[in-house]
């Protein structure tokens, strides 16, 4: 696969080259991780040559599908399957023709989004579908450097509900059809006739850094310091902050900001992995996605009792309970297995639980040893 590293070009340099791309390849394919400018640069691109524009809407680094004009119209010209409907008219099923272009629809749908199978089976399945009429997909890698991709995400909420309205107006202009329903930070307003963009409402999660009430500069700051602060924080605020760590070889280290979250709607964990780390898919026995650091990713944040009363309301299977809640929520334990990470949550007055064993007396050593600094 090609790879184009987006900060080592102008953006305008960025669309040059890709534009050239999908002028020879009619199908262009762009991966890479958050930040890499994979829907930035796609828009930028879209123009009388371009008929298609299809994101998957998964939660991390979705791929963009970028398909050219002449191809669209010979991708719906081809038939793919007459596939029977679960209606009858009488005896008889009824069928309906599915083109090429519908299958590869359904393909980044299901397989990105509904399967949560990753990139190498989309741009698989996407070529095997293409094989019949003559065209292979393009895929391209879209990298940058680490803190180059960090700078993006915390600002990518700034010029988002710009980006969108250019595509609307793009997809008006040339009669491009386009999946895409938000941008984090902004989102469509008319879906249907896919005009208009507002703001995120309060109640979603944006994943940027409008989802913190509050952002703590750790740089200076060791470890214990960190959850002292995040200790000091739910005694004092009541709100959930938290923080990500690396382990390595060569021991550990702060590698995110100190968050905090709002009241309404925190989820600390997966805002700070997709700005701080970025995670793309990569299907495996139990892990969906996976970050590209050397080393093993650790959430660390506090816990919050407001928002475990509301997972165990909101969900009709779970009893109530007839003691405390647990520490470790289901959507952490979840986190640790789908992510493949460390998840670490430390309550107001220390205690604390991890997916960790040795994690987690680790944390109460040092947690015991802050305590007794203050006695």
């Amino acid at each position: 696969m090609d790879t184009i590293d987006t900060s080592a070009y102008p953006k305008e340099e960025s669309v040059r080259i890709l534009s050239k791309e999908l002028e020879k390849h009619p199908i262009l394919i762009l991966t890479g991780p958050q930040g890499g400018g994979k829907t930035t640069l796609a828009i930028q691109m879209l123009s009388e040559n371009v008929g298609a524009y299809f994101e998957g809407r998964a939660r991390s680094a979705q791929p963009v599908v970028l398909i050219r004009k002449d191809l669209v119209d010979k991708m719906k010209a081809e038939l793919f399957e007459k596939r029977k409907l679960p209606i009858f008219e009488g005896d008889e099923p009824v069928y309906v023709d599915v083109s090429i272009y519908d299958q590869l629809k359904l393909l980044v749908e299901n397989i990105f989004d509904v399967m949560e199978l990753g990139e190498p089976e989309l741009i698989r399945q996407i070529s095997l579908l293409t094989k019949g009429i003559g065209v292979v997909p393009k895929p391209i890698e879209l990298i940058a450097k680490d803190e180059e991709l960090v700078k993006r995400r915390l600002a990518r909420h700034l010029d988002a509900k710009e980006r969108l309205s250019t595509l609307l107006e793009k997809e008006k202009r040339y009669g491009i059809e386009s999946n895409l329903l938000g941008i984090q930070g902004a989102k469509v307003a008319d879906i249907i006739n896919r005009e208009g963009v507002s703001d995120y409402s309060e109640d979603q999660i944006s994943r940027t850094i409008k989802d913190f009430e509050m952002i703590i500069p750790t740089k200076d700051m060791t470890l214990p310091e960190c959850l002292e602060k995040m200790m000091e924080i739910s005694n004092t605020e009541n709100k959930e902050s938290g923080f990500l760590a690396l382990h390595t070889d060569e021991g550990e280290k702060i590698i995110s900001d100190l968050v905090v979250g709002k009241h309404t709607n925190s989820l600390i964990g997966v805002t700070l992995l997709e700005i701080y780390v970025g995670f793309r898919q990569n299907r495996s026995l139990y892990r969906a996605y996976k970050h590209e650091k050397e080393g093993k990713i650790e959430v660390i944040h506090s816990y919050t009792p407001t928002l475990q009363e509301l997972e165990y309301l909101a969900n009709p299977w779970i009893p109530p309970p007839s003691s405390e809640l647990p520490i470790m929520s289901s959507a952490d334990i979840a986190a640790a297995e789908r992510f493949d990470l460390i998840v670490s949550v430390v309550e107001a007055d220390g205690k604390v639980e991890s997916s960790n064993r040795k994690r987690k007396k680790k944390l109460e050593e040092i947690i015991s040893e802050l305590f007794a600094g203050e006695k």
